[in-house]
C-alpha cells in the first residue's frame, strides 16, 4: 500500500489550551469546556465534527462541480452523539447538508453517498487504527 504523510503540529499554550499548526502554518485552537477550561477554542470532539463536515463538504462541490452555479449556499450540519462515560466516544454521528438553489436532489445525494463510500479520508479515517508513540526529554521513550 503507498502512502502520503501529512504533520500537524500540536502545542500546549497553558490551561487546556492547544493550538495546532499545519503544514501551510494555519491554526486552530482546542480549550476544555467552560468550567474546565476558559473556552478559548473549539471542543477536540468539536473539531472533529468541523473535519468530517469540511471534507465531505469539500467531495461535494468537486463532484457537483459543474452544476455549482445552481447553488447558492450549502451548509453542512454535524451532530454527535457520545458516550457519557470516558472515553466518551461518539456512538453516532448525523451530517446534514443544508442545500439552496435548483439543483436535483438526486445529484446532491449522489455526491454525498461517492464522498462517504470513496472519497472522504476523515470519514474513513474514523475507523483507523491509533500508535502512540513518546519523546522524553529529547529522547525516544517508546510506543504503544
Amino acid at each position: 500500500m503507498e502512502t502520503d504523510g501529512l504533520k500537524l503540529s500540536t502545542k500546549w499554550q497553558g490551561d487546556f489550551v492547544f493550538e495546532a499548526i499545519g503544514q501551510g502554518g494555519h491554526r486552530l485552537r482546542m480549550d476544555a469546556h467552560p468550567g474546565v477550561g476558559n473556552d478559548q477554542g473549539l471542543l477536540p470532539m468539536q473539531a472533529l465534527l468541523g473535519s468530517l463536515a469540511g471534507c465531505v463538504g469539500m467531495d461535494v462541490v468537486m463532484i457537483l462541480r459543474a452544476r455549482m452555479k445552481d447553488v447558492r449556499s450549502i451548509e453542512i450540519v454535524t451532530e454527535g452523539d457520545k458516550r457519557r462515560n470516558p472515553p466518551k466516544e461518539f456512538l453516532a454521528i448525523t451530517v446534514t447538508f443544508i442545500v439552496e438553489g435548483d439543483i436535483d436532489k438526486e445529484k446532491v445525494w449522489h455526491a454525498i453517498e461517492v464522498s462517504e463510500e470513496k472519497y472522504c479520508p476523515v470519514a474513513h479515517s474514523l475507523k483507523a487504527d491509533v500508535t502512540y508513540k513518546l519523546v522524553l526529554n529529547g529522547e525516544e521513550a517508546g510506543a504503544k
